[in-house]
């Protein structure tokens, strides 16, 4: 980090508009290239700590002290802190993907995921997961990790097949390597009809399952498309009529299997009451919810879950950041 002087204004305010420049310039100077603090410069000049903090405040405002963060990663970082602030989320982690690293895009944000899920998965008990292509990528890139106070449990039913594995087999590895007691739901996450569904809610174990979920205390999730990208089309799920129908009811994106629109107010109550997992409400209520995703044509469900209080941290890649702050 470095600290540039410019030439002093005269300073407008109490007796500080009274010293010599040099003193102001001096004062700066001790403060941010010498590492002094406010005490030790205040006992040098002979001031009080008080009007030192206020020189030193006054120098900024008036850019008389530029400060610039020598760091490659300093664009990412204020990047991160304008999307949190335009969202109003706790926090965003944003990734400049590396074209020439040798691995995808998936997989360097999956890697960040994991690095992220690895620092603060020790601050909760319940971690919930809703299976997609993204957070496939988190599970591949976690390392090995002793959370044996944590529980891992899906909050919707299976999707069929990712990556060439099913979900219950994904949730159980990803229990291995948290070290934590895994809870699966053995049903698909939409079914034909309300009456089947609720067949399902009368297991024990899918009932258990689900107030396990509705517990939890992190989640980690994607955010599925409206069309045959999505994997709930790919999976047989859904055919085009149904695409076309959550269309003309304004679905931009969905979250474990819950459909919603630019608000993220849930669209089409009877797919609603097809689907098993929590519902956009329940989810609302877990306290750290942590959407990563990556793409253009994920944009417009992204923002949906923003607006609609359905993320607490963003994890996105540079382009789909910058796309996010143009809207």
């Amino acid at each position: 980090m470095g600290m540039l002087l410019r030439p002093p204004e005269r300073l407008r305010f109490g007796r500080i508009q009274t010293m010599r420049e040099r003193d102001i310039l001096k004062i700066c100077h001790l403060f941010y290239n010498e590492g002094m603090t406010q005490i030790e410069i205040a006992s040098m000049m002979g001031l009080s700590r008080f009007k030192i903090g206020r020189i030193i405040k006054d120098a900024r405002d008036r850019g008389l002290v530029s400060i610039t963060i020598n760091h490659p990663q300093s664009d990412l970082t204020e990047t991160e802190i304008v999307l949190a602030k335009k969202f109003a989320i706790n926090e965003a982690i944003v990734v400049n993907i590396n074209e020439f690293s040798g691995k995808s895009a998936l997989d360097q944000l999956g890697a960040a995921g994991a690095q992220y899920l690895t620092s603060i998965v020790d601050r909760h008990r319940i971690l919930g997961v809703t299976w997609g292509q993204t957070v496939s990528y988190v599970a591949k890139n976690l390392p090995i990790i002793n959370a044996r106070h944590l529980k891992l449990v899906q909050i919707g039913g299976g999707l069929g097949t990712i990556e060439g594995t099913d979900n219950p087999a994904l949730t159980m590895m990803l229990g291995q390597k948290l070290g934590a007691e895994a809870h699966v739901i053995q049903a698909p996450i939409i079914v034909r009809d309300k009456t089947i569904r609720d067949t399902f809610l009368k297991e024990e174990k899918t009932r258990e399952t689900l107030e396990i979920a509705k517990r939890a205390d992190i989640v980690m999730f994607g955010v599925g498309l409206v069309g045959s990208e999505s994997l709930l089309w790919q999976s047989g799920f859904l055919d085009h009529e149904d695409a076309a129908r959550l269309r003309t009811a304004g679905a931009v994106g969905a979250i474990c299997g819950r459909f919603f629109n630019r608000h993220g107010t849930q669209c089409w109550q009877d797919l609603a009451d097809r689907t098993i997992g929590l519902s956009l409400e329940e989810l609302k209520r877990i306290k750290h919810k942590i959407l990563i995703a990556t793409g253009r044509e994920k944009v417009q469900a992204i923002l949906g879950a923003l607006k609609g209080d359905l993320v607490d941290v963003l994890i996105v890649d540079l382009q789909t950041a910058e796309r996010l702050l143009a809207n």
